[in-house]
């Protein structure tokens, strides 16, 4: 024994002074009730810091020490599942509730053993006790369920089937981030309405508010044993005047018409607890319910006013109150980390689907984005918040109190040193003080305050928009700003004002633009076209109306606003693209939108997570997706392209790329939709079954790489199916034609089909074997059998800029020995000067729009048409002799291999590509204008005059 008392004094001598008598007074009742040399030396020491940090830790190991002598060694492990004590089928309700106390009390203490002895990390002790809170819920649903049987039964639905009470967790719990001493925010639900099926029949609404209140008295009630966890449902529909205990039916009801944003932010932390619903249940409540409720389907910037004043009331809270020494409520506290993350949830989780998690750690690093924290924020914000928590926890270990309050002793003080690791109260407060002040600059930061002008014209501007000025009235004040075309803009901004439209908005979206049409103004009176922008812009914004939060983030973003104005003045199509996809808005957020090169890399990268987030989603929904980013990367390229940051040839590049990308993943859903029905395409060829291939040729401008805004994609399909037996090896077999046929028109409904916002590409198909005549799909045989037999020249000339895109890497490696042998050994030079000198006067009398006063840029003479034409036929005249100049399906690359050969000077070559990118940069700009490619005849003479020379020197 005096070995054991020397151990304890020795233990006790670590402790700091004032920390000394309380472990001494706790050490001599101890051991005068039971022996501690039953300790092993390192176990006595960890239990004199245990005792010296807690008084509740001290108080359970007084009742419990025969329990935590027999589990003292297991108690550093990392096996910390809870077991519930047993209990016994007739037991009381005193015994469910003292077992559940005891339960609860030793797995506390286990919590806080390794937590104070360095056992547990943080996130171990947070998911400890939130896992021994989930456990006595299920636990207490099941008993309370037990008690409740012989009078009532349980209730079932209209069809029998038993109705679930489903539980749903809040705040800390909801998140698995229970701290020591919290109250758990539970709302009580139940699937369906229903009746008892026991003695007693009752409604579902009435049993499940018996059987709520029965699961809270066994939790919460304070015994002789204490209580297992408080249990607040204040957060319920209705809250304390509300129902304990409502059905999905009520709940959806609730949401829909009384929903509050600050509930929406709440409900971001909801999660199922206790025992499980079916999945049929859970996905009904998560998917049906919560989510959309919660998350908005894009970004969500119609709730930066109300979180704004979540904010606020935070803040304001802080000033009023004397929260100085409240790590959770005060300055740089625990809710101000939490209210950052939350509120970057609910903005950005309905269109990033990563984020809609409910634990702050795991959704944290998620939301490093340009428009959300930097990596170095996420960071800093990380280690304050465990900071904060393990704080948190040591406070409320020493008394089992839900307090967040610093002591004001000197002996707990010392507690939370020791706990922390603090050698005096000063070095722990300046470590906090660091820590609060990170989380207090994040959170102004994420205020969602957009910076106001402080312009008179902008009052001014608003005063008249309120009170409706006619359009006289109008013209006065932008003639006074000097605005150009004061009268069309007042012309416009009154019908805009006076549309059925804009007169039937609701109260929010009216508010709404009371602030932004003072901003638009103020943005327009600025530009040369004034009149052209704010036609388009009030375009946009028309198209935007009933979902007024895309007004709510050009109201919350400035310098989106700024992009959209500048970018409608001085593109059609742009504004066009916004009309018809509103999402697109979001784009305008990122300043590095007008910069933007892409590769094919990186968008098969981007569509590849974007379809990874939802991996089980059904075609449908994979096309949407697919349809979505299309048009997003579409219009990414287009506003590179129009802000000059993006070389002709690169912005030709990107369509192209981002058209094979597309049709990749298209050809990916349609096949695997048809082949779950049907099984793959199989033949038999020299007794050997094989599987047949299909692939994806592009002509035109999508082959040679060239491809503008709204080009068709000529496209050719060719299959190699060949032998017997060519059957599909489903368990509904297929001829391999009818597979194909099938496959080719399901990739052409979606990539045409049209919908409220227009199709994603045209198809045309014409330029396989026999044009409409010929089959939709050719074997790669018969393909080769018709350029060797049946092919015409400009079919030749087509096959120039042919390339394969998609499909089965066997088909391309064919197609491209089809193609080179064609174009070397099967083309009629006899006859082809001829043949692409009719051909081209017979485009040009049918196409070209010149004239005296105009220039068609495609079509006239020494144009885009002429250069396209005259390379084909020096390409195809010299392909027998020089193979090179066939290997690129481009017409820079062929001018450049016609040079390398000596088929061309390579002056004229350098002199032809620049003629062709000048011309191409004009048409796709205006092409984003929506404007013909007629130019005026004084435009491009220098150019066209080559041109002309250069096709009278090989052609005439």
């Amino acid at each position: 024994m005096a070995d054991v008392d020397k151990q304890i004094t020795a233990a006790i001598g670590t402790l700091p002074p004032v920390l000394r008598e309380e472990a001494e007074i706790w050490f001599e009742r101890q051991a005068a009730q039971h022996d501690l040399a039953e300790l092993p030396a390192a176990e006595l020491e960890r239990l004199c810091r245990v005792v010296a940090c807690s008084e509740f830790a001290g108080a359970v190991l007084r009742r419990e020490w025969p329990w935590f002598a027999a589990n003292v060694a297991s108690l550093e492990g990392g096996d910390t599942a809870v077991v519930v004590e047993p209990i016994a089928d007739d037991a009381t309700r005193d015994m469910i509730q003292a077992a559940f106390r005891r339960t609860r009390n030793r797995a506390m203490l286990r919590i806080a053993w390794r937590e104070l002895c360095g056992f547990a990390s943080l996130d171990e002790t947070l998911r400890d006790l939130s896992s021994l809170a989930d456990t006595l819920l299920q636990a207490a649903s099941e008993q309370a369920e037990r008690l409740l049987e012989p009078r009532y039964g349980h209730p079932v639905d209209s069809s029998g089937e038993r109705v679930p009470l489903v539980i749903l967790a809040m705040g800390k719990l909801g998140g698995r981030e229970l701290n020591f001493s919290s109250d758990i925010d539970l709302i009580f639900l139940f699937a369906a309405e229903g009746t008892t099926n026991g003695a007693r029949q009752v409604s579902a609404q009435e049993y499940f508010g018996r059987l709520s209140r029965q699961i809270i008295a066994l939790l919460d009630e304070v015994t002789s044993d204490g209580f297992a966890f408080r249990i607040d449902t204040r957060l319920r529909p209705f809250g304390e005047s509300g129902p304990p205990v409502i059905s999905f039916a009520a709940l959806e009801a609730y949401l829909l018409q009384h929903g509050r944003d600050w509930e929406r932010y709440a409900y971001v932390k909801a999660r199922v607890v206790g025992r499980e619903p079916d999945r049929d249940v859970l996905d009904d409540l998560e998917q049906n319910l919560i989510r959309p409720f919660v998350y908005r389907r894009y970004i969500d910037y119609g709730v930066f006013e109300s979180l704004r004043k979540m904010h606020d009331m935070i803040a304001a809270e802080v000033q009023r109150r004397e929260l100085r020494d409240n790590i959770k409520l005060g300055p740089g506290g625990i809710r101000e980390a939490e209210f950052i993350v939350q509120s970057l949830q609910l903005v950005r989780g309905g269109s990033a689907p990563a984020l809609q998690g409910c634990e702050f750690q795991e959704v944290l690093p998620k939301l490093v984005h340009s428009r959300g924290l930097t990596a170095e924020g996420a960071e800093q914000l990380r280690d304050s918040y465990r900071f904060l928590r393990r704080l948190e926890n040591f406070i409320q270990i020493i008394r089992d109190q839900q307090t967040h309050e610093l002591p004001a002793g000197e002996l707990d003080r010392a507690r939370l040193c020791l706990a922390m690791g603090y050698p005096q109260w000063s070095a722990l407060l300046t470590d906090l003080d660091r820590h609060r002040a990170t989380v207090a600059r994040q959170f102004d930061r994420i205020a969602f305050r957009a910076p106001e002008a402080d312009l008179p014209l902008r009052g001014q501007l608003a005063s008249a928009w309120e009170h409706g000025f006619d359009t006289e009235r109008w013209v006065e004040i932008l003639t006074a700003e000097n605005c150009r075309d004061a009268e069309e803009v007042a012309m416009h901004l009154v019908r805009f004002a006076e549309a059925p439209a804009t007169r039937q908005i609701d109260a929010i979206a009216r508010e709404r633009l009371l602030r932004f049409v003072p901003a638009l103004l103020a943005e327009v009176v600025q530009l040369e076209r004034p009149a052209v922008a704010m036609q388009r812009a009030l375009s946009v914004v028309a198209s935007i109306l009933r979902r007024s939060a895309y007004i709510s983030l050009l109201n919350e973003n400035p310098a989106a606003l700024t992009r959209l104005v500048n970018l409608c003045a001085r593109s059609r199509y742009i504004a066009a693209q916004l009309v018809r996809h509103p999402v697109l808005l979001d784009e305008l957020l990122d300043p590095h939108i007008f910069s933007g090169e892409v590769t094919k890399q990186q968008l098969a990268t981007e569509i590849g997570q974007r379809l990874a987030v939802d991996s089980a989603a059904d075609s449908e929904a994979r096309i949407q997706i697919i349809s979505q980013f299309q048009r997003v990367v579409l219009f990414r390229i287009a506003v590179a392209d129009f802000n000059g940051a993006l070389p002709i040839m690169k912005v030709s590049d990107g369509l192209t790329w981002l058209a094979e990308v597309v049709l990749a993943e298209m050809l990916e859903v349609a096949w695997q939709d048809i082949v779950a029905r049907h099984g793959k395409p199989t033949c038999r060829v020299d007794n050997v079954t094989c599987d047949a291939g299909f692939g994806i040729i592009a002509y035109g401008k999508l082959g040679g790489l060239e491809l503008s805004y709204g080009s068709d994609l000529d496209i050719v399909f060719l299959h190699n199916s060949r032998g017997r037996q060519q059957v599909t090896d489903g368990e509904k077999p297929l001829d391999n034609s009818m597979f194909y046929g099938r496959l080719v028109r399901r990739l052409v409904h979606f990539l045409t089909t049209q919908t409220g916002s227009g199709a994603l590409y045209e198809v045309d198909t014409r330029l396989r074997p026999d044009g409409h005549k010929g089959l939709l799909v050719t074997s790669t045989d018969a393909f080769e059998r018709y350029q060797e037999d049946n092919a015409w020249t400009w079919e030749h000339q087509a096959l120039l800029r042919a390339r394969p895109v998609a499909g089965s890497a066997e088909i391309a490696r064919e197609f491209a020995r089809i193609r080179s042998e064609t174009l070397m050994h099967r083309v009629k030079r006899e006859t082809l000067r001829e043949d692409v000198v009719s051909m081209r006067q017979r485009m040009r009398q049918e196409l070209d729009r010149s004239n005296a006063d105009q220039f068609d840029l495609k079509h006239g003479a020494g144009g885009i048409g002429d250069i396209e034409f005259l390379v084909q036929y020096l390409v195809l005249l010299q392909a027998g002799k020089h193979p090179a100049v066939i290997e690129y399906s481009d017409n820079i690359r062929q001018l450049d291999a016609l040079a390398a050969a000596g088929c061309l000077e390579p002056a004229i070559a350098e002199r032809l590509k620049d003629c062709y990118r000048s011309y191409r940069l004009r048409q796709h700009h205006l092409v984003l204008d929506e404007r013909k490619p007629l130019l005026g005849a004084d435009e491009f003479v220098d150019e066209r005059n080559f041109v002309t020379l250069a096709w009278e020197q090989w052609l005439d």
